[in-house]
Formats: structure tokens, C-alpha cells, sequence
């Protein structure tokens, strides 16, 4: 069973972020987390998300508690390019490809939205969707 939560850990639209997300990248898009560097919130995994934990939601969180033990890396990239990159505008996401998955993380400030989405998915699209939600 698909999980669909509201957002409750960040300042801003992540709702909205993910609904324009959601809407440019169709079936795509597999997990949605609203993320800190202290606490994450998850606002979207889909039936293949869930199954992948046996749809236990413990087990799942479980596995994001691992991952978010991480996070501190995109802040710390951020601050890191740009300041190595000043002429190039500000930091504003980060996608690693993988065989089986994409994954991007838009950061707006100190806080975050990561969203998973199939290998050949359009992350162009699914970012610049999230990011004119924030405008």
C-alpha cells in the first residue's frame, strides 16, 4: 500500500514541491522524504517503494534512519560548491544516478526534499516542476 502524508517538517510548499514533481514525472516517481539535518518526514512511497521493505513502514524508516545519518553531506556539498563555484549561482540540487534508481535532493536553504525516481526518469523535468512550486 502506497504511502501519501502531508508535510509537517518544513518551511517550505513541500506539498506543492511534490504534487509538480509528481505531476512531471508521472509513474517515475517512486518516494518523496521531506528532510533536515536532524530529522526527516516521509511524504510519498509508492507500492515498488513499499514492497522493498515488505510493506513494513518500520523496517522502512528503519532504512531512511540510515540514510538520514548522511544528509550532513548536502549541506556540507552545497556549501562546498559554492564556494569553490562563486560565479556559478547558488547551489540549489544534487541527482546521483544509479543502475536501478535516481536520486535527487533539492535544497532550499537548510532543508531539503529527496525524491526517487526510475533511472531514465526525466530529473530535469521533476526539478524544475519542484522548484517552481517554491517560487
Amino acid at each position: 500500500m502506497a504511502v501519501f502524508e502531508d508535510s509537517t517538517l518544513v518551511d517550505f510548499d513541500a506539498d506543492t514541491a511534490l504534487a509538480s514533481a509528481r505531476e512531471a514525472g508521472g509513474d517515475t516517481i517512486h518516494l518523496c522524504v521531506e528532510y533536515t539535518a536532524e530529522e526527516f518526514h516521509t511524504l510519498y512511497a509508492d507500492e515498488t517503494t513499499m514492497a522493498l521493505y515488505a510493506d513494513d513502514r518500520g523496517e522502512m524508516e528503519s532504512h531512511f534512519e540510515e540514510v538520514h545519518s548522511y544528509v550532513h553531506i548536502d549541506f556540507t556539498e552545497k556549501d562546498l560548491f559554492s564556494e569553490i563555484f562563486r560565479a556559478a549561482g547558488e547551489v540549489r540540487s544534487f541527482v546521483t544516478f544509479m543502475d536501478n534508481a535516481a536520486f535527487v535532493r533539492i535544497l532550499v536553504g537548510t532543508e531539503g526534499l529527496f525524491v526517487s525516481a526510475d533511472p531514465d526518469a526525466d530529473v530535469t523535468a521533476i526539478i524544475e516542476a519542484a522548484e517552481s512550486a517554491l517560487d
